[in-house]
């Protein structure tokens, strides 16, 4: 019976090991699947025509205001009367939504405004996607495919998400991404650009976390084939520090709103287009 003591013990040195090791591994952030379908989650009602076509981009910060209180309807509020919408740094479902108990933060987004929705994970964490972007649209989508861009950082990972749509008559793509705030941007920019240049008639939108002084954005925006409808629309006042964009190509910009830093960390920014010549 003695020796039983030292037996015990290192069996519960080896699971406290253990534990610790299945601790990290699970913390670590792994770069997300890519992934593709051909229509969104849900079976909303679909708008396919109108007068104009409303577009917005928000980085919600994972629905936490600037008053430090994480409240996900007040981002659903803010983008609930458009027809598409591209948002950044949005929570996977958790083990517990999952599991059928209560909504994750796309699916509560969705249901506010009555869109149908993709959730776009960036990163892997917990055993399971951890954080990513979204599209929010009342538009038919044909079909979506989202595409990992490179990564310096070893745990801030970056996509685009390419969604295939029509509206009054005309097909077109619409691009959401978040791009890294520091190492490899202009990289990561050059790719989207890249695919942005694939399609006749597009809309780019998303935080660059890059202003126009850019060498890659100050060309894509030199082109004569490009808008940018935030700037076009002279909607942000401190339009010279703006690191969100909505860019357009084959659409004109006829009007839109734009709300302050509040109830994220970034502004909200909606634009309203019509369809251009290319």
């Amino acid at each position: 019976m003695p020796t039983s003591k030292p037996s015990t013990m290192i069996i519960i040195v080896s699971l406290v090991v253990l534990a610790l090791i299945v601790f990290a591994y699970a913390r670590r952030a792994l770069p997300a699947d890519e992934a593709s379908g051909q229509n969104f989650t849900g079976a909303q009602p679909l708008v396919t025509s109108g007068d104009v076509l409303k577009i917005a981009s928000f980085n919600i910060q994972t629905g936490k205001s600037n008053d430090g209180k994480r409240d996900i309807q007040r981002s659903a509020q803010t983008i609930a009367a458009v027809d598409f919408a591209g948002v950044q740094e949005v929570y996977a479902p958790t083990w517990l939504n999952r599991f059928g108990m209560g909504l994750s933060q796309s699916e509560a987004l969705a249901k506010a405004g009555a869109f149908n929705f993709s959730f776009n994970p960036t990163r892997k964490r917990w055993f399971r996607d951890h954080r990513g972007n979204a599209m929010f649209s009342r538009l038919p989508v044909n079909a979506w495919y989202s595409k990992m861009l490179p990564d310096w950082s070893n745990k801030s990972f970056r996509n685009f998400t390419v969604a295939k749509t029509e509206w009054n008559n005309t097909e077109f793509a619409i691009i959401n991404t978040h791009l890294h705030t520091k190492v490899g941007k202009e990289q990561q920019l050059e790719l989207v650009v890249h695919e942005f240049d694939k399609h006749p008639r597009a809309i780019l939108m998303g935080d660059f976390n890059t202003r126009r002084d850019s060498p890659v954005l100050a060309a894509l925006l030199a082109r004569d084939d490009t808008s940018d409808a935030i700037g076009e629309l002279a909607l942000d006042p401190l339009e010279g520090d703006r690191i969100d964009w909505i860019i357009t190509k084959g659409f004109k910009a006829v009007g839109g709103q734009f709300l302050p830093k509040g109830v994220s960390d970034h502004p909200y920014y909606e634009v309203h287009l019509q369809i251009d010549e290319i």
